[in-house]
């Protein structure tokens, strides 16, 4: 790890040791936003998802405790419960089979079964060509992944000491997050919020007012602020901000409605 550390600058390593002392003090949905909002600013990251879940024998997931998605498709995501690609990744199959750190163009490169390649098709459909992910394992049967995707990722190793040196800080707030109902390994990747809520939530996101709202999408700002509560109501959220936050990290304002 030493040798790793070498291909950091000082500053590297001053960003590096400032995010995971706040990662070792968030624990809430809103001081997670902040940090991920922090990662960004040091990678060239599209999106960052971490897992921590109970897996099978086979590597398939058996219980998802937490999930927490900052940019990547919610469509994605829902697809990827729907077919199970969790038994055919071929990251998800490195990491059992002991690999911590992959770089997604290398395990693509290895994979060889037909379902491996209907996955990476899949991938790419998404634009989900490269990434690195770093896995860890937990002392209570369950083990995370944090996987961040961007196209650049792979091709420095500075990337890739950044992203090891993060990993477990932000296991542990997983762990510290992972409580029944607020994890997202969803029957409804939404959170069962309708389209009109997601829209009035995407637009709130963007720091539009009430009354703004209601001149975009055509409606009064009463019939705003119904959507809005309703959107609140569903993510449990104590106000707008945090409903907002809550959105972000499931994915769910990734994209305009």
């Amino acid at each position: 790890m030493r040798k790793r550390l070498a291909r950091l600058s000082r500053r590297d390593l001053l960003n590096v040791a400032e995010i995971s002392h706040v990662t070792a003090g968030a624990d809430s949905i809103e001081a997670a936003n902040t940090v991920f909002r922090s990662i960004y600013g040091l990678l060239p990251v599209r999106g960052v998802i971490c897992i921590l879940a109970r897996w099978e024998a086979d590597g398939g997931i058996r219980e998802v405790r937490q999930l927490l998605n900052f940019g990547y498709p919610p469509e994605w995501l829902a697809l990827y419960r729907e077919r199970r690609y969790d038994r055919v990744d071929p990251v998800m199959r490195g990491y059992h089979g002991g690999k911590d750190v992959q770089v997604w163009s290398q395990a693509f490169r290895a994979a060889r079964s037909a379902t491996e390649r209907a996955f990476i098709e899949a991938c790419m459909a998404f634009d989900l060509r490269e990434g690195v992910t770093v896995g860890r394992s937990g002392t209570d049967g369950c083990g995370s992944l944090l996987s961040f995707w961007g196209n650049a990722l792979g091709q420095a190793a500075r990337h890739r000491t950044i992203i090891e040196c993060l990993a477990p800080a932000v296991h542990d707030l997983l762990l510290r997050l992972s409580r029944p109902g607020i994890g997202l390994w969803p029957q409804d990747a939404n959170r069962g919020l309708t389209p009109r809520e997601q829209q009035t939530l995407y637009w709130a996101s963007l720091g539009k007012t009430t009354w703004e709202i209601g001149r975009i999408v055509g409606i009064r700002e009463r019939t705003v602020m119904f959507h809005v509560g309703n959107a609140m109501r569903k993510l449990e959220a104590r106000n707008r901000a945090q409903a907002i936050a809550k959105a972000t990290l499931l994915g769910i304002l990734a994209h305009p409605p």
